[in-house]
């Protein structure tokens, strides 16, 4: 699965990881220009189930809703998003962190697949 990672700034704007200007993931004016779904695709990463990822986790990223805006855009429609702040987000009972150069990571997944 696919999940863009973005960036929360103070308030409640978010930002592609890999950089770009402010994204409204909410927003249903139609596709994002071309240049927004760069970045946003930039800042993506392929997630799947494994030693450093529990099904449990990959699951729960499944379940989570596709943004008005990436439902807009047929490179983004089957993506998933995840908000950091400052590097890391909860999801369930999973600690989910990123560092450049390191990629995922997942911490206290006690997650369990309904």
């Amino acid at each position: 699965m696919h999940v863009v990672l973005l960036r929360r700034l103070p308030g409640s704007s978010v930002v592609p990881l890999a950089g770009g200007e402010v994204v409204d993931l909410h927003s249903e004016a139609g596709a994002p220009d071309e240049e927004t779904v760069r970045s946003l695709l930039d800042s993506s990463l392929l997630v799947e189930a494994g030693e450093d990822v529990p099904p449990g986790v990959v699951e729960a990223l499944r379940r989570l809703p596709v943004p008005a805006l990436f439902r807009a855009s047929s490179w983004l429609r089957r993506c998933r998003v995840l908000v950091l702040d400052e590097g890391s987000t909860t999801l369930g009972a999973a600690r989910i962190s990123y560092r450049m150069g390191r990629g995922l990571r997942v911490d206290s997944a006690d997650i369990t697949v309904e």
